[in-house]
């Protein structure tokens, strides 16, 4: 449970406002280095750049002064709609207010804060964001359940964090993706190219069309199907089975021992993984397959799989109906609200979660499969201790915007 005492000194101390803020007004201009020389003469006139560089700082205040923030205030105190100008100005109400969670939202066509006094207030722009919540994959994991997590059903996350990265880059072209640890069992994807920001609603409706393969409580799934049929896949859909879900199906199901819940050797993990390839037979409406494969394979509760087995009963339909399952279980599972409304709120990374005092934290993509939510996250009684956050969790954001600074320059 998180104190007063706790959140003052956290975003006293440890947060890094200037760094959030310099990300959510996107003020890329790059710091310019001076030398102070006691004596010099006076300075000359100040030149176009340093003029420019003045102009796009107030425009990025202006930008930040648009966006919404929310604070959820200990006792579930539900406070939208706040505005700032700078950064100071945000952190001196964090310290006043210390809100248990932070969330943020759109650029409105006005400040947030002014909405009572505007006759219409529109968002319009936001990064769009992808959240992905372990408790969707409860219906397949047999390791945890509701908001509980381990490093087993991590492997989950992780896959769908890479599939959707691997889209967004080649199918879209978008270049500049953040993945954020939630802080307790999920994981979010901001996406912040400057024309992704600028997506209208029914634009990200139709990225969220384009990338939704699989409706868990659905039962026809038409990509299924053309799997297991054997039928002409999407090339990306059939990259990313191949490249990512593939593996990581590999590694939760088949590699690991028994004593993971998830293993076809665990009768828990066997029987989740049986129920969903005859599922997918019965999706492609493949009854003769299906016949022999439960004849071959006759399961039943507290029973294991041998994988080998299980390709060879599944005869020359193994490749397309293991793929077909591969999908059902592993394909990513979207709130698609979350990405297809400016004005949805989303929880704003290096946050303290309030049910588990693990920060949410961005991570490097080199590191998202080996992540382990329960003990990589820092806490926060760690970094009140230490005064200080991790640079190993500033670095994502700061690296991304490095990297939008220099694509801004040459574009000059």
């Amino acid at each position: 449970m998180l104190d007063e005492v706790q959140l003052r000194e956290f975003y006293e101390f440890v947060y890094p406002v200037e760094l959030v803020t310099r990300w959510l007004s996107y003020d890329l201009s790059v710091a310019e280095k001076t030398t102070v020389i006691t004596g010099a003469a006076p300075s000359p006139p100040v030149s176009d750049d340093v003029v420019k560089k003045e102009q796009r700082n107030i425009v990025a205040e202006g930008y930040l002064a648009r966006r919404e923030f929310c604070f959820t205030l200990l006792g579930d105190i539900f406070s939208r709609f706040r505005s700032y100008s700078t950064s100071a100005e945000l952190r001196r109400d964090l310290i006043r207010c210390f809100p248990e969670k932070i969330d943020v939202g759109a650029v409105y066509t006005i400040r947030p804060n002014q909405k009572q006094s505007a006759s219409s207030i529109l968002p319009l722009e936001r990064e769009l964001v992808f959240d992905i919540d372990m408790s969707d994959y409860d219906s397949v994991r047999s390791c945890c359940s509701g908001k509980s997590i381990c490093s087993y059903c991590w492997t989950w996350m992780a896959c769908a964090a890479h599939v959707l990265r691997r889209i967004l880059e080649e199918d879209f072209g978008f270049r500049y993706i953040l993945p954020v640890f939630s802080g307790r069992r999920g994981i979010h994807l901001w996406v912040c190219d400057r024309r992704a920001c600028k997506l209208h609603d029914d634009e990200r409706s139709a990225i969220v069309g384009y990338l939704t393969v699989v409706v868990p409580k659905a039962s026809r799934q038409i990509v299924v199907a053309d799997f297991v049929n054997g039928k002409p896949i999407h090339p990306t859909i059939r990259r990313v089975q191949r490249d990512v879900i593939d593996p990581a199906f590999t590694r939760l199901f088949l590699e690991s021992s028994e004593s993971n819940p998830n293993s076809v050797l665990h009768p828990k993990g066997a029987s989740v993984v049986y129920s969903t390839i005859v599922a997918a037979l019965k999706m492609g409406s493949r009854r003769d397959v299906e016949q022999r494969f439960t004849q071959r394979v006759p399961f039943e509760e507290g029973n294991v799989l041998d994988w080998a087995y299980v390709i060879r009963a599944l005869g020359d339909a193994a490749e397309n109906v293991t793929a077909a399952a591969q999908i059902l279980l592993m394909y990513p599972r979207l709130d698609e609200h979350v990405t297809t409304r400016r004005d949805h709120l989303l929880k704003l990374p290096f946050c303290v979660h309030p049910g588990t005092a693990s920060l949410c934290c961005p991570l490097e993509w080199d590191d998202v499969v080996s992540f382990n939510p329960l003990t990589d996250a820092p806490k926060l009684q760690e970094m009140l201790l230490n005064r200080h956050m991790d640079s190993k969790w500033l670095q994502p954001l700061k690296r991304m915007l490095e990297e939008m600074s220099l694509d801004v320059m040459e574009e000059r």
